[in-house]
C-alpha cells in the first residue's frame, strides 16, 4: 500500500521534516505537535511488544478530512497536519501524529484535543496488542 494523505504504512518519523517541521507561517505564534507513540503496557502478566493497526483506508481518509477541516473552522487554526500509522508500530514508535498551527497557543492545544478525541470516535482503524509471550489480542473501544 502506498501512503495516502493520512494514513501511512512507514514510519511517522522518517516523514516529519518534509511535512511537519517545514510548516512556517510569520502570522502565527503557535506551532503544536502531539506524537502518540506505543507504549508498553501491561497486560495478562506480559508487556506489549507492538500494535498492529489496521483500518478501512478510504473511509479513514475521508472522515480524517472532514475532522481536519472541522478542527480548523472551529478553532480557527491556520493548518492542521495528521498522520495515522497502520501495520506494525513497534513500543516507542510513533501511531499518530497531530500537529496545529495557530496564532495563539490555546486554539492550538484546544484544536488538538478535538482531532485526537474525533479520531479515536470516528475514524475506522483498529488495533491488535502483539505480546512479549506471544498472545495477542483485539482491543475493544477507545482508549488512550
Amino acid at each position: 500500500m502506498k501512503n495516502s494523505k493520512y494514513i501511512i504504512t512507514g514510519r511517522i518519523e522518517d516523514i516529519m521534516e518534509v511535512d511537519v517541521l517545514s510548516v512556517v507561517d510569520e502570522g502565527c505564534g503557535s506551532f503544536i505537535i502531539f506524537e502518540g507513540r506505543v507504549r508498553a503496557d501491561k497486560v495478562d502478566g506480559s508487556e506489549v511488544e507492538k500494535i498492529v493497526y489496521e483500518s478501512y483506508i478510504e473511509m479513514a481518509e475521508r472522515e480524517i478530512a472532514k475532522i481536519e477541516s472541522e478542527a480548523i473552522e472551529k478553532f480557527s487554526v491556520k493548518k492542521v497536519i495528521i498522520k495515522h500509522r497502520v501495520g506494525e508500530v513497534k513500543v516507542g514508535e510513533i501511531a499518530l501524529l497531530v500537529a496545529v498551527l495557530s496564532e495563539h497557543r490555546k486554539e492550538g492545544f484546544e484544536a488538538i484535543q478535538y482531532v485526537i478525541d474525533e479520531i479515536k470516535r470516528r475514524v475506522p482503524i483498529w488495533k491488535k496488542e502483539i505480546l512479549k509471550n506471544g498472545k495477542q489480542r483485539w482491543v475493544e473501544g477507545k482508549n488512550d
